[in-house]
């Protein structure tokens, strides 16, 4: 196995950074739009119509010279020297003070990524910002608007970007209600109309009044620390049909709900008429210990009291060292940097001292021994593979939690195992010609700790893992996987359960003689803590 090279660390390729914008606004005749004066004089080459988002939002509440019919499309751009083909990453905003210019908060970012060979672009959704609620759904219009104009310049023959920038790797990426806009972009970009609201008339998306055609080849779509729901479709809660990466901190003072868990959950979900059926795509989530809402921001200040969160260099270290290494997986090809999303122990040496974190990875290959997923019953293994379940000496029992402690909806189902004698076990027998583990690299499971009394504060929960073919049984302490942290209970909202994924190679079950052939059986042993309580989101082989 390669080894990786700190993402977070500048490339070296040159890029030139420019300013696009609609002509014409004149924000210099509103003395409070002061910050916004930069799109006054973009690159000559670099001028862009405007977008009619009537139909889906107002505007915020300052002075903006354009009305909800004829909003601009401003931004800033790094764009790397050379012919390319270059991929593309596009960075929105969310809600911050409208007075204050939120768009170059991200060029941090933005010159990270140019310098690897990718055009990376933030762009203005301001006028959407101050005594909203609701429009996030323009948001996910004004993204989707930003693309057609990148793809604009790219067919145009004079234009200084023709033909460098590679369509077919797209990362949109969005913080806040942005981080909620670009789910619902992701979801929009395959329509030829919407109807936003009931009571609003169906809006062509087709080109025929001036919004879209879009049907982007979208790679993937990131939230930074997203809202959920303030927008919901006719159709019912958004589901993100592209693969998902979702960044959030413990520490967080303005969404302290975690409630982009929620679209996380939504999104490629085990389908139960057909579990076995994959929609091809990914998703992970990197819940980041101590870190707070507007430090992804360097423009934004930081709305949490000094010491609270981690400082703001921390904070962007962590933010530059993962997104460095998600476009570099997905955008670039460098497979090998998928590691990290899987496993954030993979950057570890990057990361700022004394950093904790927590995540997930579900890979578009895999099949459920257990989802949990079909009822509120006993548990079981879920089908097609085939076998029973026995506690013994643990209380095990699905629920409708909410983890995260966010007051939403809850769809999900997740067992909770609690038990107060060590030695206690949940046993999964499995019938080995049901589960082709011998097709797969990993066994993983999702597994976290809550702050209920069974639980000593702040420190690490841990079991051991029994996987047996036969007469061979290997075992695995559940911390040589991963920690199994105590949940931050300083953030708002109290401690939130967010489960650790806990991958075990299977290549490491073969060196200890356990046949994937012949898998039958699968236990959590708890007898490492004399009493405990975590909840089980599933257990799958995967790659």
């Amino acid at each position: 196995m390669s080894a990786l090279h700190n993402p977070g660390l500048p490339g070296f390729t040159p890029f030139d950074t420019i300013i696009y914008a609609s002509p014409g606004v004149n924000y210099s005749a509103v003395p409070a739009l002061a910050q916004y004066n930069i799109y006054d004089t973009p690159d000559p080459a670099y001028l862009t119509g405007r977008i009619n988002i009537s139909a889906f939002a107002n505007l915020g509440f300052a002075p903006w010279p354009f009305t909800n019919t004829n909003v601009p499309l401003n931004g800033h751009i790094c764009i790397p020297r050379g012919r390319g083909p270059f991929p593309l990453a596009v960075f929105a905003h969310g809600n911050h003070n409208p007075l204050e210019n939120s768009t170059p908060g991200y060029l941090y970012l933005c010159e990270l990524l140019a310098s690897h060979g990718i055009i990376a672009a933030t762009i203005d959704v301001n006028f959407l910002n101050g005594g909203n609620f609701g429009e996030n759904d323009a948001r996910a219009i004004v993204h989707l608007e930003h693309l057609k104009q990148f793809r604009t310049w790219n067919s145009a023959a004079a234009h200084p970007l023709h033909g460098r920038v590679d369509m077919s790797r797209i990362l949109i990426v969005g913080h806040s209600r942005g981080g909620e806009g670009v789910g619902h972009a992701s979801f929009f970009n395959r329509l030829a109309s919407i109807r936003p609201t009931l009571i609003s008339p169906v809006v062509p998306l087709d080109g025929s009044v001036g919004l879209g055609p879009y049907r982007f080849d979208l790679t993937a779509v990131a939230a930074i620390a997203p809202t959920d729901r303030q927008y919901v479709p006719i159709t019912g809660p958004t589901v993100v049909p592209d693969s998902y990466y979702l960044i959030h901190g413990s520490r967080d003072g303005d969404v302290g709900t975690f409630e982009g868990y929620n679209t996380y959950t939504r999104a490629h979900a085990v389908d139960l008429a057909n579990p076995t059926v994959s929609d091809g795509k990914w998703k992970a989530l990197l819940w980041v210990y101590r870190a707070n809402h507007n430090q992804f921001n360097s423009a934004w200040p930081s709305e949490t009291a000094p010491g609270f969160a981690m400082p703001r260099p921390d904070q962007e270290q962590i933010a530059k060292v993962h997104f460095g290494a998600l476009t570099r997986a997905v955008l670039l090809d460098e497979f090998e940097y998928v590691r990290v999303a899987r496993d954030h122990a993979a950057a570890a040496a990057w990361e700022p001292a004394g950093s904790d974190f927590v995540s997930q990875y579900q890979d578009p290959k895999r099949i459920f021994i257990q989802h949990n997923q079909e009822s509120l019953a006993a548990p079981e293994v879920s089908l097609p593979v085939q076998g029973t379940v026995a506690a013994d000496s643990v209380a095990a029992a699905r629920q409708f939690k909410d983890l995260i402690n966010a007051g939403a909806p809850v769809t999900t189902i997740t067992l909770r195992l609690q038990w107060s004698v060590s030695g206690a076990r949940l046993l999964l027998t499995i019938d080995p010609s049901t589960l082709p583990a011998e097709r797969y690299k990993t066994l993983a499971l999702r597994v976290g700790q809550s702050t209920e009394a069974g639980n000593a504060a702040n420190r690490d929960q841990d079991f051991t893992l029994e996987v047996s073919s036969g007469s061979r049984t290997a075992a695995f302490r559940a911390s040589s996987l991963h920690r199994l942290l105590y949940p931050d209970t300083g953030g708002f909202g109290g401690g939130k359960i967010v489960m650790q994924s806990l991958r075990l190679a299977v290549e490491r079950l073969v060196e200890a003689g356990v046949d994937p052939f012949d898998l039958r059986s699968i236990a959590l042993v708890f007898d490492k803590r004399a009493s405990g309580v975590v909840y089980l989101g599933d257990l799958q082989v995967s790659e």
